[in-house]
């Protein structure tokens, strides 16, 4: 039996307030970016129990003029789901629990900072002067149980970076 999962990004890029603001040079200002890549569980074994996977959230800034450069990253709760239970679908609107945390532990949910989850501060670098770049791992975890139906099953959640 085999399961194919993935997980898509949308992408959201937005200024913060100036107590989280990234110092910018005065007269360009700052452009920031954020990519992440798919989380795809691939091959999950019904009869495994919770299985894993890993991707990435990218930040790409230009106009940075900072000592200790950081951005918040939150992750919103998905197309089927919430934040605390999140859900993925197939063609046949069958669902299957998984969920995206902070840490390989899987101890902190990484979300938007409500219904018990955190947000993330991606961080890197000592002393920024125009172009800063930094990236947080994310570990997936499906919930797969004998039930579960062999499929492709996806979900989308919008990836939100304040700076």
């Amino acid at each position: 039996m085999r399961t194919t999962i993935l997980l898509a990004f949308a992408l959201l890029a937005t200024t913060a307030s100036p107590a989280q603001a990234l110092l910018c040079t005065p007269i360009v200002g700052c452009t920031c970016s954020v990519s992440a890549n798919d989380i795809a569980f691939t091959g999950v074994n019904p009869l495994a129990g919770a299985q894993d996977a890993q991707g990435d959230v990218s930040v790409d800034c230009t106009g940075v003029v900072d000592v200790a450069p950081s951005v918040t990253v939150q992750i919103n709760k998905g197309t089927w789901g919430t934040i605390s239970a999140r859900k993925m679908r197939d063609g046949a609107a069958r669902l299957l629990d998984y969920n995206i945390y902070t840490g390989v532990t899987h101890a902190i949910v990484w979300g938007d900072g409500t219904s018990g989850s955190s947000t993330v501060s991606v961080s890197g670098g000592i002393l920024t002067l125009g172009h800063w770049s930094a990236s947080r791992t994310m570990y997936g975890q499906v919930s797969s149980a004998t039930s579960t139906v062999p499929g492709s099953y996806t979900d989308t959640v919008v990836v939100r970076i304040d700076w």
